[in-house]
């Protein structure tokens, strides 16, 4: 399968798959940071270049148009404590829900499939982004977010700025469309004891586990986080959960990057990153093949994706053709996504898609490694590009975490507990 229209088949065939898989769907785990994006076009900004700025006014706004020109998108951390307020009185926002797990969870919800959230701020803020289907961990059962009451302190907002390819940002051009994610500060990851103490439980009937958000989390407390949460990993393990993936993000330091990798072996099972996050953690990482394969052997791992603009790719000591699965639907979801601009379920795709011919082999094999790729359905303005590496994680893992022919354990939603059912349990 080599052609744009053999793509485009397989991927018209796999809409109408979609519903299926998601209807045998096990619950996906998913945490450990959430926060609502404020979100801006970086095209919005030109006419405050033109004006006399305070100098971190204009060196931050300098920073982002350097990058849109080089169509260079990540995360970035940003000493400026003043820069929430200056940009808020001056730009329009747009409020969105954030964070990798609860990216994925909306993603999942939009479909129709099971997720449940590890959410600490409950601020009236934080749950009007949340997709009412989306269950929270609640008095030893689960409720639906709409059912959540409002508690807690609301914490600070995000910054995306998106910009699209070919749209002036100033005299700047963007090669490609992205966004350029921006903290204020380090909002730590979610310390939800009630998603802590449920999801145990839950483990033996889920299909997979996510973890990410680390890079948010201050140097001095990151240590901490690593064990908290790597101890629930293992606990979600011990259990029977078979999938526990980790979404890398990009991290200010190498050494803070290194510190998650290295207590990630043996707990965890998958990871996923971004290209651009590959060729940080190994600039020989282009083709990607023996980059993935020598981390995945140094960390222990079943499985390593990495998502870009035009393909996806992944290396597994599973079956191939499974993973070929989960890549392209990964890829339709983030795809969608970025033609409505938010997650929905596929009905179709977006005619102006196109299927960039890849840059390597479909599929290769060493050793106990298969490697497999795609091309994605790929938009040149998209209506977003926010969270598309998260709906493409949604996507893999609602595959990965489908139960194999043969389980004991077969998709059972009844066995996800209620609150209401919960009552006994109830604080």
């Amino acid at each position: 399968m080599t052609t744009g229209g053999a793509w485009r088949s397989a991927y018209l065939g796999l809409i109408s798959e979609l519903p299926s898989l998601a209807a045998r769907a096990r619950i996906t785990i998913c945490g450990m940071s959430a926060c609502v994006d404020a979100c801006i076009a970086l095209s919005d900004v030109a006419p405050l270049l033109q004006s006399r700025l305070p100098e971190a006014a204009a060196n931050f706004l300098a920073m982002l148009k350097e990058r849109a020109a080089r169509g260079i998108g990540g995360e970035v951390r940003v000493d400026w404590p003043g820069g929430p307020a200056w940009l808020s009185e001056r730009l329009k926002l747009r409020y969105a829900l954030g964070g990798t797990g609860p990216q994925a969870a909306w993603v999942l919800s939009a479909i129709e499939a099971p997720a449940i959230l590890a959410l600490q701020d409950r601020s009236a803020h934080m749950l009007s982004q949340l997709p009412p289907g989306v269950l929270l961990a609640e008095r030893g059962g689960t409720v639906p977010a709409r059912q959540a009451a409002p508690c807690g302190e609301k914490r600070p907002d995000i910054f995306i700025f998106e910009y699209t390819a070919g749209m002036p940002v100033g005299d700047a051009i963007p090669p490609r469309s992205s966004r350029i994610i921006v903290r204020f500060n380090d909002p730590g990851l979610e310390q939800d004891g009630d998603f802590d103490a449920l999801t145990p439980a839950m483990a033996r009937s889920a299909g997979a586990g996510l973890v990410s958000g680390f890079n948010c989390e201050p140097a001095e407390r990151l240590d901490a986080a690593i064990d908290r949460v790597f101890a629930l990993c293992r606990a979600w393990r011990s259990a029977g959960l078979e999938n526990v993936h980790l979404e890398l993000a990009g991290y200010d330091s190498p050494a803070a990057r290194d510190r998650v990798l290295d207590a990630a072996a043996g707990v965890v099972t998958s990871i996923g990153m971004s290209q651009s996050e590959l060729l940080a953690l190994d600039p020989e990482g282009d083709p990607p093949h023996g980059a993935m394969m020598a981390l995945g052997d140094r960390l222990g791992l079943d499985r390593v994706c990495v998502h870009a603009d035009h393909w996806a790719a992944a290396v597994s000591r599973g079956d191939p053709e499974r993973e070929r699965l989960a890549l392209m639907t990964g890829c339709l979801l983030a795809a969608s996504r970025a033609a409505a601009g938010v997650p929905v379920l596929p009905k179709a795709l977006d005619p102006e898609a196109r299927f960039h011919e890849l840059p390597f082999a479909a599929e290769a094999r060493s050793k106990a490694w298969s490697f497999v790729a795609c091309p994605s359905p790929h938009l040149g303005s998209p209506a977003t590009t926010l969270g598309l590496g998260d709906s493409f994680t949604a996507g893999c893992l609602l595959v990965l975490g489908q139960a194999q022919p043969g389980s004991q354990d077969p998709a059972d939603r009844s066995a996800i507990p209620s609150a209401a059912a919960m009552g006994a349990n109830a604080r």
